[in-house]
């Protein structure tokens, strides 16, 4: 990974159109490989390449390019790592078969920077691949397209200095990595890179697959839509049900010079979306999955230092993930020697523990009926709805809304007795105080009918409804009228006029609400930077969140939905709401405003 990914889920947008894209438009996603893929829902990421070794400053000193050389790595075993990662619960495995640092981790034909050329010597890829089919773990191999410090598509690559041009050459100085060499008086040539790419993917399809899926890194503007959905066709050619990543093209979201990764229009290839940074709001219309590392700050590769998050943070990440409608993909990495740090191990051995007991809850599941909020979240399959309870009030009770179909049987998921009430009005759970679990109660209901079929909703909005008014609207026209905020209608919306970038939208929710979440959709616009929510008491008005972008100025044009979703924060009780808009990169834009109680 690179400490500045951008990625960006914009997850109220319609639903994905996925396959190869413009490019390919016969080419369209197995649906039998995206449900295989979705269904496993708990994926390992393991990063491990000589980039390892960068944690010793020592052998660093020398340059990236030769940590190769004192790579030995010789407590590696394949098949050890792969019973961890299903006595951990994990359902399938990505791994860097070639990270930023260019050194190819398989014996390829097309480069000699790769494992076999370092003490070492083995073919970890094969290793690993053959590991997967004898225990059964699906196989996606990472393949970096990018370079992570130049914005180069590979460390071995530099830019020619004299043209400018989109094309690269292998690096010839002396002492250098051992790349992908032009032969003389050949002319560096973009087109020949990607050649080598192709090459490298078929090496890998042809010696090692077949794969689940490819996960894609790349950040390289050369690296465009033409080579992308290029790319997708040639890895459909290789094995024709195989998934890849949506990083395998570069998506036109807003025109940024920077890919974000996400494809929201049809014209763009991949089966399934990656979203890093932040966990997005729910959608089962687009296929996506949240990776983070295991450790911090930005653990994906192994340091002596390492401090690992703690479980409770993986396993909220997890549920909250998984009550979305996403896969959680977590990364970590193995020490230099191919062993794994025993806190890491303990820990995982912990996850694994956990979903032997729950993973009904996880597995095979579909996120809703209810999406989650902070009090609770839940996951279905078939008849049955997996509640999952993060908090509840102060005598153990949760209400929850109505979900249309009467509840047959409760119980805890580890079958203890629970009691329960359905009204009209909702269903009432009540746990006891011992049975309550920390982060994480699973409550299940078993249903007269699908579950599945129930279309996912969220807790009443407040602001539907409400009285509404602005600072201003564009040219006086009630089709940008700040009602348009609260009509449930994305396809209208409020905006200034032009270069106003600063306003705010007041809201009369008819009586005092209680409040303490709320969703500001600003669609594929994008463009505020700096916004409050104040609640009105007496005559002044008391700011209760803000959002402010700081950010470093290579993310100054992502949307705040990347970093901030949902807006949470402690309770206020107000009947006036106000929508402060302070900073806009453009005239901002509101589709919805939305406000609940939990």
């Amino acid at each position: 990974m690179w400490k500045s990914t951008l990625v960006l889920l914009c997850l109220s947008s319609a639903a994905l159109a996925v396959g190869g894209g413009d490019g390919n438009p016969a080419l369209k996603t197995s649906q039998a490989s995206l449900e295989r893929w979705r269904s496993l829902r708990v994926g390992g990421f393991i990063h491990w390449t000589p980039y390892v070794l960068a944690s010793d400053p020592k052998a660093l000193a020398e340059g990236t390019d030769h940590l190769y050389k004192k790579f030995t790595a010789e407590h590696f075993d394949a098949n050890a790592w792969i019973q961890m990662l299903k006595e951990s619960g994990f359902k399938y495995l990505v791994y860097t078969t070639k990270h930023g640092d260019s050194c190819c981790m398989w014996n390829t034909k097309e480069s000699d920077y790769n494992i076999m050329n370092s003490p070492m010597g083995r073919d970890v890829v094969g290793e690993i691949a053959a590991a997967c089919k004898t225990q059964g773990l699906p196989f996606c191999p990472y393949y970096a397209l990018h370079n992570d410090s130049q914005n180069h598509p590979d460390w071995t690559y530099e830019v020619d200095p004299t043209t400018g041009e989109p094309d690269y050459k292998a690096r010839t100085k002396a002492g250098d990595a051992a790349g992908y060499h032009l032969a003389p008086n050949q002319k560096p040539d973009f087109n020949r890179y990607v050649a080598h790419v192709k090459a490298q993917l078929k090496e890998l399809s042809d010696n090692y697959g077949p794969f689940l899926a490819w996960w894609f890194d790349q950040r390289c503007a050369t690296l465009n839509h033409k080579y992308g959905t290029e790319l997708y066709a040639h890895l459909r050619g290789l094995q024709p049900d195989v998934l890849a990543s949506n990083r395998v093209d570069t998506p036109f979201d807003r025109g940024l010079d920077n890919p974000t990764w996400f494809v929201t229009e049809a014209k763009s290839a991949g089966d399934y979306a990656v979203s890093e940074i932040t966990i997005p709001r729910f959608n089962r219309d687009i296929p996506w999955e949240y990776c983070q590392a295991a450790g911090k700050p930005d653990g994906w590769f192994w340091r002596p230092d390492d401090v690992y998050r703690p479980f409770d943070t993986w396993l909220g990440e997890l549920v909250n993930v998984v009550c979305r409608d996403g896969n959680y993909l977590i990364g970590f990495g193995a020490k230099p020697d191919g062993t794994f740090e025993p806190r890491l191990v303990e820990q995982l051995k912990r996850l694994g523990a956990w979903l032997e007991r729950n993973g009904d809850s996880v597995y095979g599941t579909r996120g809703g009926p209810y999406k989650p909020n902070s009090w609770y979240g839940s996951t279905c399959r078939g008849n049955t709805v997996y509640l999952h309870i993060f908090k509840t009030d102060d005598h153990q009770t949760l209400t929850v809304p109505p979900l249309g179909r009467k509840v047959l049987g409760c119980r805890l998921i580890n079958g203890g007795a629970v009691e329960m009430k359905q009204t009209d009005e909702g269903i009432t759970v009540k746990l006891g105080k011992a049975d309550i679990q920390g982060p994480d109660t699973i409550v299940v209901l078993e249903l007269d009918g699908s579950a599945e079929d129930i279309k996912p909703f969220d807790e009443a909005i407040l602001t539907a409804g409400a009285c509404v008014r602005a600072s201003g609207v564009r040219e006086n026209k009630k089709e940008y009228g700040p009602e348009s905020t609260v009509d449930g209608n994305r396809a209208t919306y409020w905006t200034t006029d032009e270069n106003v970038s600063a306003g705010w939208i007041e809201y009369d929710l008819g009586k005092p609400r209680t409040f303490s979440r709320a969703i500001v959709d600003e669609g594929e616009e994008g463009w505020i930077r700096r916004v409050q929510i104040q609640a009105k008491t007496g005559d002044e008005w008391k700011t209760v969140f803000e959002y402010r972008h700081g950010n470093p100025e290579l993310w100054k044009d992502i949307p705040m939905e990347l970093f901030c979703p949902e807006f949470r924060f402690n309770a206020a009780t107000a009947q006036f709401v106000r929508l402060n808009i302070l900073k806009a990169t453009k005239s901002p834009v509101i589709r919805e405003f939305q406000l609940f109680e939990r």
